[in-house]
């Protein structure tokens, strides 16, 4: 798989849910992949850009990946092999396969360690388990993914989990449509590539029955 320098954006984040917000870090998985977490900073941004992890733990995680090289590309690691899991879970999903005995342990393991990386605080009423930089350490964004990807698997509505029909795309997501019918990860990108190829197609099919006449 090709590393690819990305700048990450709101557009870049259109599955509805933050494990296959994380899945959608490759692209063109349907072609020729490209990741998009070149280093730990990469991952860094995107992490910003999802809106769920608070200023000073990001900024916090940046000093130690500075600090600790080595350990923040370990962790980018792990976070990568989450990701591919997830993928390949989603993927066998969709396809309505038996997922990878392999794929679904990593993803326990994860859960495991981010169980105990986790603390009882005050949310809202109540109390809720949080995760912060003291104590996941350079982990702290695949253990939140990795928390937030479980309920997600356990309550999963499968005929709303779509793979874009794009083509160098390859995106997961949630189709919250009233329809039911969304076929791209986002109308802005692929469904107007695809209108235009269809359009395209049109234009030249008259052409090419007059070429062969």
């Amino acid at each position: 798989m090709r590393i690819e320098p990305h700048v990450f954006r709101a557009a870049d984040l259109v599955a509805g849910d933050l494990a296959l917000d994380l899945v959608n870090s490759v692209t063109a998985r349907d072609s020729a992949p490209r990741d998009w977490l070149a280093d730990y900073d990469a991952l860094l941004q995107w992490a910003h850009q999802t809106g769920h992890f608070a200023a000073n733990d990001l900024a916090r995680l940046e000093r130690l990946a500075l600090a600790h090289p080595r350990k923040a590309k370990a962790a980018l690691e792990r976070l990568k092999r989450l990701r591919e899991a997830l993928c390949a879970v989603m993927y066998a999903l969709v396809h309505e396969a038996e997922p990878a005995a392999a794929d679904l342990r990593l993803i326990e393991n994860l859960h495991a360690a981010a169980a105990q990386a986790a603390r009882l605080a005050r949310h809202g009423d109540g109390l809720a388990l949080q995760w912060q930089a003291q104590t996941s350490q350079l982990d702290l964004i695949a253990h939140v993914v990795c928390a937030r990807a479980l309920p997600l698997l356990q309550q999963l509505e499968l005929p709303r989990l779509r793979i874009c029909d794009g083509h160098d795309c390859g995106w997961v997501f949630l189709d919250t449509s009233k329809s039911g019918r969304r076929r791209w990860c986002d109308m802005a990108t692929c469904g107007n590539s695809a209108k235009a190829q269809r359009f395209l197609h049109r234009q030249q099919a008259p052409r090419r029955r007059s070429g062969t006449a």
